[in-house]
């Protein structure tokens, strides 16, 4: 009875707006790779008790010597319910990457994605044609799979930089590219927070009818105005800040744990707090997706004040997450998966998306190679480690991946 009248609602919505409105397995069906977006959990008539609660870890930037061994830390410490370890998304620069620890983290089961080639500033990016679009994507995929030997077909998530969304030009390159998914599209409208009342948190959904955010929930950047077909949106809800003010990330949000003027435990349980608060928005909610995103630079915060509140607040915060029966810890792509195929939290293990080998798989990049260049983009020098041979005569940059 209630998806019956949720779809009659979308039905008179989408007559008012003038167009035709998605009702799932009515004109947009999951076997065809459709799912339409709502705040409603996809197990529905099922009250929101029975899904599962997603955490969704991923970082931006490039995976190096300084910031790999937290990575590794947490991949092989937390597990889900299944006794699978925690995954997570890597969406990578190539600038500054090291493809060898990035094949290794792929290696242990976790999800390498696309951000840029140049980590450009945000200028570059708001006035970003197709070709820009394009090029960068496509090239950085390329250098992932070239240096980092990580399958293409594997490579279907994109976080565009400083989470500035380029309209039809970014996702027209992103469909044209092979991409599966993008997650840089912010939301602030559907959260289970914001507003009086809250609308409610959106779960991942496809392009193939326009998006509920367009006109009004569209921070940064353009939103695209055509349809895309199976192309998914996994939304990056904002959190609220202790001062009650929205951020799309952990790193952009205002904290009152400077870690300069407060005592270190305090400081962690700040973290964890904050964390956590933001966590129960959802998981006591409708259960939409509740992403954990952030950048390495604010772990390396902790180095800087010779601090681990950081560090500590955020592994207090994964610790509870794995202990509640319903929560699973997990990358972009298997939300993706499970968003075609879902089922209460006492069955996603069964799914194959959220299976694990018995035996970890041996490394296809046993031998590292370090490739050192001088004078090269800008740069006095620089260097990449791969997994192939023999280094690149020159530096791989846009338009150049084979660095010739």
């Amino acid at each position: 009875m209630a998806r019956l009248v949720s779809s009659f609602l979308l039905l008179l919505l989408g007559a008012a707006l003038g167009q035709e409105a998605c009702v799932q397995e009515t004109n947009c069906m999951r076997a065809d790779g459709c799912v339409c977006a709502t705040t409603v959990t996809p197990i529905d008539p099922l009250p929101s008790s029975f899904a599962p609660q997603f955490v969704v870890v991923s970082f931006n930037d490039a995976v190096t010597v300084s910031n790999y061994d937290f990575y590794h830390d947490i991949v092989t410490t937390y597990r889900n319910p299944n006794g699978c370890r925690m995954t997570m998304t890597m969406f990578l620069n190539h600038l500054n990457n090291d493809y060898t620890l990035s094949n290794e983290l792929w290696r242990l089961g976790s999800e390498i994605g696309v951000r840029s080639v140049t980590a450009s500033s945000v200028e570059y990016w708001k006035s970003a044609n197709y070709t820009v679009w394009h090029n960068e994507i496509q090239d950085t995929k390329k250098m992932i799979s070239k240096y980092g030997r990580i399958p293409e077909a594997e490579i279907l998530g994109t976080r565009a930089p400083h989470m500035q969304i380029g309209g039809d030009e970014m996702y027209q390159a992103l469909t044209d590219a092979g991409f599966g998914y993008d997650s840089s599209w912010t939301a602030l409208a559907y959260t289970n927070w914001y507003g009086s009342p809250a609308k409610g948190a959106l779960y991942p959904y496809t392009l193939d009818f326009k998006s509920p955010q367009i006109p009004d929930d569209c921070p940064v950047g353009r939103c695209p105005e055509n349809l895309y077909k199976g192309l998914f949106v996994t939304p990056v809800l904002d959190l609220e800040s202790f001062s009650g003010y929205p951020c799309n990330m952990i790193d952009a949000c205002e904290s009152q744990y400077n870690e300069t003027d407060c005592p270190e435990q305090v400081c962690e349980d700040n973290v964890f707090e904050f964390l956590k608060k933001n966590f129960e928005h959802n998981y006591n909610g409708n259960r939409a997706p509740f992403g954990l995103h952030t950048a390495p630079s604010w772990f390396e915060k902790d180095k800087i004040n010779n601090s681990t509140a950081h560090t500590r607040g955020y592994k207090r915060f994964l610790e509870y997450a794995a202990s509640l029966e319903e929560v699973w810890i997990v990358s972009h792509n298997k939300v993706v998966e499970y968003m075609k195929d879902p089922v209460p939290y006492m069955d996603v293990g069964n799914l194959d998306a959220f299976k694990c080998p018995s035996i970890d798989p041996d490394s296809n990049c046993p031998d590292p190679l370090r490739c050192d260049y001088k004078d090269t983009q800008g740069f006095d020098s620089i260097s990449m480690t791969i997994c192939t041979r023999p280094c690149p005569d020159h530096y791989p940059w846009l338009g150049n991946v084979d660095g010739k």
